[in-house]
């Protein structure tokens, strides 16, 4: 007697093959199965280890440490006034930028190491040829068709900025390092019409690289 013989054992191996198979004449608005895909998943690489849910990766993400060597997106608030007069002079400055009408004029930075024979030959100190050996800061300012003098120029200078004003350019430059203000130095060419700064750094890890 074979298997085709008898057509309920057909629909019974039907029903083991697929057991979400709707079969017409049937009613299934009351099964337990209407929410059930009718695909069979099957095992993949994908699916080992816990269940990712919605839930569970909004919750992850939640939970997600910043990491704090990168680089803040936002940035950081400024120191406000702590009195009467570095607010009037911080309302100034903000004016004058707002008002101002100069041309910034274009600079280069370079940086600058004091090598000796004995880094050059013996290699006995603890230079590199990275900038973070570098002592000086070399920051050249170009001034065309500027007639003004040198001793007319206003520079100021603080710990991390540069402040120049002249009748034509004006350039408020935040420096990349703090610098010690009273080592630094500053040179005009008059031929050239460039302006020489010479800024001695002054870093954290400086007593490491020297």
């Amino acid at each position: 007697m074979s298997i085709f013989d008898n057509p309920e054992q057909l629909r019974q191996l039907q029903n083991l093959l697929n057991p979400n198979q709707r079969r017409p004449g049937v009613d299934y608005s009351s099964s337990e199965d209407e929410d059930e895909s009718m695909v069979v998943h099957k095992m993949t690489p994908g699916g080992i280890g816990p269940s990712k849910t919605p839930g569970a990766s909004g919750k992850a993400k939640s939970k997600k440490k910043p990491n704090p060597y990168a680089t803040p997106l936002v940035e950081e608030q400024k120191k406000l006034p702590e009195s009467l007069e570095e607010w009037q002079q911080q309302q100034e400055r903000e004016d004058n930028d707002i008002l101002e009408s100069r041309k910034t004029p274009e600079y280069t930075m370079t940086y600058r190491q004091a090598v000796g024979t004995e880094d050059v030959f013996l290699q006995m100190g603890n230079r590199t040829g990275s900038s973070a050996s570098c002592e000086d800061l070399i920051l050249e300012i170009s001034l065309p068709d500027e007639a003004m003098t040198s001793d007319k120029m206003s520079l100021s200078l603080q710990e991390t900025e540069v402040d120049l004003g002249t009748s034509l350019y004006r350039l408020r430059l935040p420096l990349p390092h703090p610098v010690d203000v009273d080592r630094c130095q500053a040179k005009y060419d008059s031929e050239q019409r460039k302006l020489r700064l010479t800024l001695r750094l002054r870093r954290e890890l400086d007593y490491v690289n020297f």
